[in-house]
């Protein structure tokens, strides 16, 4: 966006201020210019503001000290508290203050003299032969507002003679110069190829003369040199400003001046115009574009300008604010006016747009329907109007709703608009519009609703494409409603819409229309009742569709003109009989089908059957043979590895283990190796799992030994040492070392884990094998996991009996823990427990726990186990349940407490003999049947949980 000052107030912001530290105003030189001493009435003049006035040095350098002295104090108003004044010929001196930090010395020169240097060598030599008139300097300590009210007489009327009689001028800190100007050079070239006159214009800006070093380095002394210096510093300050490479001159016209652009050909009020000192050129003011009207469109512009000061168009730039009111015809004139004949935009296609020359014919052809399109800025600007301080140039972006950006943009020069828009009474909701290389474009989308014939009012989407180019001119919207296309096409003058009929709705509306400013889509297509359409005749309607929309026509749109409910009902009838006769002939054709296919379903079924029949007494045929070949060959190494005698062989008998149908295995007996185990080898599974140590020909017992167990092997259909050490957390605990956790393992299974219920491996789960057979927790109980080993061992697998577990779950679990010694006899609370968690339990204790008796979630209480001498009785509140137990145990057990889910505990009950432990169960499970060991006391505890074991 262009920055600006307020040109009404003849505003010379620090934005435009330039450091020239070389220049002074007409010529340079310093004077000391000395307070008057003889006149009473005289001004108090800062020594600051005097010693800037110094760096003047004009012609009449003697004449200018003594009108300081002649200073003469005159009326003022407007709030000031001192105005003075002189004159002498041409010059006029006039001194304002009107607190103790504001004074100002304003110097006119009312003659015409020629431009001298004031500005930077780019902008100076642009300048050209500039001859200035009424030139005005101003020197002030702060920002200062002089308005008419607050000017003498003579001052006044230089301002309305040259400066187009505004109401108020305004000065800030520093010195600055202000002139009615005469350009000459490059600028005037410039400006004249716009079609800008260049002798009815002021100009504007920032002057810096030499500052004086007491100011500049902060020279003098003394308490009654503060105010000086701070002065000093304000305006040094403001002339450092005008360092700043975006300082610029301003150019204005009178107010209410017209002025006839020629590029663009616009017209153009209330402008200003601007150079600054990297060789910016642009211009702003209120915009009227021909076929516009007469809507004001805030309008921007600018370009590098060369050295030489001709626009060279390289990265031009156009900012447009729209009124509220302006349609897309406004936006297509706006193009059209960027065409131009200018030979430096002719290889961008002949205009401020790229392209432009091309498609501004067909724009033009297109004017009437793109009238009927308004386009909304979402931001209306305010009013402008040069001269008035309450109408000042708006400096807000987001007024700004059209942007034409030069060639170094990419895909530039281009035009480029967005707003909320409407057509033909219907909102089509935000497009963007563009034009550029590919022509004009804009598009919208948005959901209307819109009488469709018989349908009614019903609501769809409406998408707007307008494209606009050299080889097409397509002004659309459409939409679809359930596959029915409603198309609204524009033309140069008159628009066209359509229905088409498809197979749901077998009807279709065509109507014209002018195009007028009071064209309404909904009443138009409001007048359309539609008309039916032979739905054989629409493509892709056939078989129940093409009923459908018979029974459509004769029933729901039979009153609709076109293809009348009789024709329908014609063809229904068609359909009907020759229905009749297909199903009489479907009806015979099937039955005779249905009897010949079901022969050759029986005979074939019969075929079948016997091949099945064959192939499978083929297929058990071989497999018997394979099967007798095999377990041949397991025979006869079998009796060779039971004649075999070496340390593996003689390790396995040592065990007790046995081959099958040469002995029977004895599952208590460790012997020197427990690797042999029974349990945990069983020659015949070593034999079928393992075919490379068969075919390698080696002792298997030996493998086994040697190798096989260290390898995570698995010995048994019992025991996997890998699959044991991998499912308990207790195992993986008391076996951390790689080298040996699986022998540590194995040797844990053999003193705890099958008695306890535990499962050795994926095969065998004997908690299962329990459970599964109720003549066997008769015989042994329900939880007396030994004897029920030693069962499936020596006679449940012959037997054929189930020992697999009923879950696949692997782990990891915290299994059932032992505590405590073999004293007493041993005791269970399966029976009443029944799976059941502890939800009470009654306790008796002293250096010892005496005794203990558990209540499960179904009601039931175990038997007391030990002494309850002083018992104590706790019931777990309402959600609550055991999760952890914290014991110390020996020979006997010692002590026993209890935590649950919500972290509440109970205990410990005992005394401090034995070791100390813990249990955990399994997490989401709860503290399930108690089991153990008790005389007098309580001798052993087992914790187990509710999930497996």
């Amino acid at each position: 966006m262009i920055s600006s000052v307020s040109a009404a107030r003849l505003s010379v912001t620090r934005a435009l201020k330039k450091t020239l530290l070389h220049a002074s105003l007409l010529m340079l030189g310093s004077v000391a210019i000395l307070q008057s001493a003889h006149a009473s009435d005289a001004p108090d003049i800062k020594p600051a503001l005097k010693k800037m006035l110094g760096g003047l040095a004009l012609d009449a350098k003697d004449e200018l000290q003594k009108m300081v002295g002649d200073l003469k104090k005159t009326s003022c108003g407007g709030g000031l508290t001192g105005c003075y004044q002189t004159k002498s010929g041409p010059i006029q001196l006039y001194f304002f203050t009107s607190n103790n930090v504001q004074q100002t010395f304003i110097i006119v020169v009312d003659k015409k003299i020629a431009m001298p240097k004031l500005f930077g060598n780019k902008v100076q030599n642009v300048m050209g032969q500039t001859s200035l008139r009424s030139l005005m300097i101003s020197i002030s300590t702060s920002d200062f507002d002089l308005t008419t009210a607050k000017m003498p007489p003579d001052l006044k009327k230089v301002v309305n003679d040259s400066y187009f009689g505004v109401d108020s001028i305004n000065f800030v800190a520093g010195a600055q110069m202000a002139a009615r100007a005469d350009l000459g050079g490059p600028i005037k070239l410039t400006m004249e190829s716009l079609g800008v006159r260049g002798d009815q214009l002021t100009m504007r800006g920032a002057i810096v003369m030499p500052i004086p070093m007491d100011i500049s380095g902060g020279a003098g002394a003394g308490a009654g040199m503060a105010s000086d210096v701070a002065d000093g510093a304000t305006m040094k300050k403001a002339g450092l400003d005008a360092l700043k490479p975006e300082a610029f001159v301003e150019f204005q016209f009178a107010p209410n001046a017209r002025l006839p652009m020629l590029l663009p050909p616009v017209t153009l009020t209330d402008a200003t115009f601007f150079i600054n000192n990297s060789l910016t050129f642009g211009y702003k003011g209120n915009a009227q574009f021909q076929g516009v009207g007469n809507k004001k469109i805030l309008l921007q512009f600018q370009t590098p300008l060369t050295p030489a000061g001709a626009m060279d168009f390289l990265d031009f730039e156009f900012q447009m604010a729209t009124p509220a009111s302006f349609t897309l015809e406004d936006a297509a004139r706006v193009m059209i006016a960027m065409a131009s004949p200018d030979a430096r935009l002719a290889k961008y296609g002949g205009g401020f747009i790229k392209g432009i020359g091309s498609f501004k014919d067909p724009l033009l052809t297109m004017v009437k329907p793109l009238a009927m399109f308004k386009m909304k800025n979402p931001n209306p600007p305010p009013e402008y109007k040069f001269g008035d301080p309450l109408h000042p140039w708006p400096e807000d972006k987001k007024y700004y709703n059209i942007a034409i950006y030069g060639p170094l943009a990419s895909g530039g020069p281009y035009f480029h608009s967005g707003g909320q828009v409407a057509a033909f009474g219907q909102t089509l909701g935000w497009t963007e519009v563009s034009a550029g290389m590919d022509g004009f474009y804009n598009g919208a989308g948005q959901e209307v609703s819109l009488k469709l014939g018989p349908l009614g009012k019903v609501p769809f989407k409406m998408s707007t494409e307008n494209r606009i180019g050299i080889l097409r001119q397509d002004m659309t919207m459409k939409g679809n409603l359930a596959g029915q296309k409603i198309s609204v096409t524009m033309g140069y003058t008159k628009m066209a819409i359509e229905v088409n009929a498809s197979c749901i709705n077998p009807f279709e509306i065509k109507a014209s229309a002018e195009i007028t400013p009071s064209l309404d889509l909904a009443q138009l297509f409001d007048a359309q009742g539609g008309v039916n359409v032979d739905p054989s005749k629409i493509t892709g309607c056939i078989g129940k569709e093409l009923e459908a929309a018979y029974r459509k026509i004769a029933g729901e749109y039979k009153n609709l003109s076109g293809y009348t409910a009789d024709m329908a009902n014609k063809e229904l009838k068609k359909i009907a009989d020759a229905a009749l006769v297909a199903t009489k002939a479907a009806e015979d054709a099937a039955n005779k089908a249905a009897a010949e296919s079901k022969k050759v379903a029986e005979d074939a079924a019969k075929a079948s059957q016997k091949a099945a029949e064959d192939s499978a007494k083929a297929a058990q045929r071989a497999a018997d043979d394979a099967r007798k070949e095999y377990e041949k060959t397991k025979n006869a190494a079998r009796d060779v590895a039971n004649k075999t005698a070496n340390a593996a062989t003689n390790a396995f008998k040592d065990a007790g283990n046995a081959f099958k149908r040469l002995g029977k295995k004895k599952k208590h007996k460790k012997g020197p190796d427990p690797k042999f185990a029974a349990s945990v080898f069983d020659w015949d599974y070593y034999y079928d799992k393992n075919p490379d140590v068969v075919a390698a020909k080696v002792d298997l017992p030996t493998h086994w030994k040697d190798n096989g167990f260290n390898e995570g092997r698995q010995g048994s259909p019992e025991f996997s040492a890998s699959y044991y050490w991998n499912r308990y957390t207790d195992v993986q605990a008391a076996c951390p070392t790689p080298s040996t956790k699986l022998q540590c393992a194995l040797q844990h299974w053999l003193d705890d884990g099958f008695e306890l219920g535990r499962q050795g491996s994926a095969d065998v789960s004997i908690v299962s094998y329990l459970n599964r057979y109720p003549d066997l927790q008769n015989a042994f109980g329900v939880d007396n996991y030994d004897d029920a080993f030693d069962h499936w061992m020596n006679s449940g697998e012959d037997e054929g009996r189930n020992a697999r577990p009923d879950t696949s779950f692997a782990g990891p679990v915290n299994g059932p823990k032992r505590v405590g010694g073999g004293g007493g006899g041993g005791w269970s609370d399966a029976a009443q427990c029944q799976k059941q968690h502890v939800v009470a339990f009654n306790v008796s204790s002293g250096k010892r726990l005496d005794g203990i008796q558990f209540q499960y979630a179904n009601g039931q209480w175990g038997a007391v186990h030990g002494k309850l001498k002083n018992k104590k009785a706790y019931a777990l509140p309402a959600g609550q349940y055991i999760v952890r137990v914290d014991y110390r145990g020996g020979g006997s057990m010692d002590a026993v407490g209890f935590t649950t889910n919500t972290g509440t505990s109970y205990g410990p009950f005992g005394g401090g003999g034995g070791s100390a432990g813990t249990y955990t169960v399994t997490p989401g499970q709860k503290l399930g049947c108690m089991a153990g060991r008790s005389g007098s006391e309580v001798d052993q505890l087992i914790f187990s949980s509710t999930g497996p074991r």
